[in-house]
């Protein structure tokens, strides 16, 4: 059934999907393995991309899509973070801004718990209810309108 809804899809979406199954086994064992500063540092340095004001929404939501659809149909658990930097990683690749945003909260029973999301100009992939008790303690990248305020 899955199969048959796959090849349904435009030729788009059916890459999308596959570049997202691609990327996400990579990452979710490159934070297993590799120290978090250099993936913190790889993905610093995909640079700022600045676009025209365009309409990317549909785009945006076909990636946030394919990156679940992926994440669903792996044989491994897809954290937020490895969600979070797939489609940071895919987003930028088609030159759209991006910020990777990651939380804490404070439970009751003082224990923290942490998520990552990712935002862009005007919108927070995986904006939940939830998100915002989270109090973001590191952020990667950089919107397109703050780095064009900052190189004028």
């Amino acid at each position: 059934m899955r199969l048959r809804k796959f090849w349904s899809l435009p030729a788009t979406e059916k890459f999308q999907i596959c570049e997202a199954a691609m990327l996400l086994p990579i990452v979710n064992l490159s934070i297993k393995v590799i120290e978090f500063k250099r993936i913190h540092s790889f993905l610093r340095n995909r640079g700022i991309i600045l676009t025209q004001a365009a309409n990317h929404d549909d785009e945006l939501e076909a990636i946030a899509r394919s990156v679940s659809r992926a994440a669903a149909v792996m044989p491994m658990e897809s954290l937020c973070l490895s969600r979070s930097i797939v489609e940071f990683i895919m987003l930028r690749r088609r030159g759209i801004p991006a910020v990777i945003v990651a939380g804490v909260v404070s439970s009751a029973d003082s224990s923290l718990s942490a998520h990552a999301w990712v935002e862009l100009a005007t919108i927070a992939r995986n904006e939940r209810s939830d998100n915002c008790g989270f109090v973001p303690v590191l952020r990667i990248g950089e919107l397109a309108s703050a780095a064009s305020a900052s190189r004028d």
